[in-house]
């Protein structure tokens, strides 16, 4: 089977499996389309879908530390995202690591000022009484 295939086939499944919160599966096709892209000259888009769904996956399971290191990856390949870097900051969030939770969510809110909830995010931080 051609790779490009597999690699578009195991991204489909894997946002297939996190939209039905099966989250583990998700992971699983993730990790192989992750796998295969080192074999791949892949538009980069697609690789930081790759890691983006999957640290999705690992918030919903509450692996904040994996999700990090995912989002950590994709923003290698894109430093503009701002949802990225909003998940990310959650992550730091849910780890309690507040000020590492506030410079992302602020990078997020610099880049796409329109995006409320990271203002949403910040403000409860804040009312956490970090800054």
């Amino acid at each position: 089977m051609n790779k490009f295939f597999q690699f578009s086939e195991y991204i489909k499944l894997g946002k297939i499996f996190n939209q039905c919160t099966a989250y583990l599966i998700s992971i699983e096709y993730l990790d192989k389309a992750i796998e295969l892209s080192s074999y791949l000259p892949l538009n980069k888009y697609r690789l930081i879908k790759a890691y983006d769904l999957r640290g999705n996956s690992n918030m919903f399971l509450g692996n904040y530390q994996e999700a990090i290191v995912d989002f950590s990856k994709a923003l290698e390949i894109d430093s503009k995202d701002s949802y990225l870097y909003f998940w990310r900051g959650r992550a730091y969030e849910s780890l309690m690591d507040y000020p590492n939770a506030v410079k992302d969510l602020k990078i997020s809110q610099k880049l796409d000022p329109n995006f409320g909830l990271t203002k949403i995010v910040l403000d409860h931080i804040k009312n956490k009484g970090y800054q």
